[in-house]
């Protein structure tokens, strides 16, 4: 079962480029703090989710749902249910804060909206199907993003 969605981090890239060529209308001061943090912290969430999927020996590939042997939902998969998303969407932030302006923050807004509307929702169409009630507890337990 393959998507025709791009991949997320070639979505993630994509979304980075049109945040960089929007006309910079509002602008604001950069915070340099906030920029290492969202990068640290997506780091880190990023590891953290794929040494989880290692150790449950199972697919990290988006785009090939059929691959997925196990459920993950211990680790990081405990605060999140999309914990590599979210660190692309930390990415997103960082570079709207390094970019300064009011209007590279709809690339924000348009990464969630089509992860949430492409991605997500046929990975948890999929997950349903093929874990029943053990993802619709799992689901009902940990939110979406954070």
């Amino acid at each position: 079962m393959r998507f025709l969605f791009p991949p997320p981090p070639i979505l993630c890239f994509f979304i980075g480029v049109v945040m960089y060529v929007l006309p910079p209308i509002g602008k604001y001061s950069k915070f340099f703090y906030a920029i290492g943090f969202c990068i640290l912290l997506s780091i880190l969430v990023a590891v953290m989710s794929l040494w989880q999927f290692y150790r449950a020996n199972t697919s990290i590939d988006p785009q090939r749902l059929d691959k997925t042997t196990r459920l993950v939902t211990s680790g990081i998969f405990q605060i999140t249910r999309n914990p590599m998303y979210l660190s692309l969407l930390l990415i997103l932030v960082a570079w709207a804060l390094w970019l300064g302006h009011l209007l590279a923050w709809s690339g924000i807004i348009a990464f969630v909206w089509l992860m949430n509307r492409f991605q997500i929702s046929r990975e948890e169409f999929y997950l349903e199907k093929k874990f029943g009630d053990e993802y619709r507890r799992y689901k009902s337990k940990v939110r979406r993003w954070i």
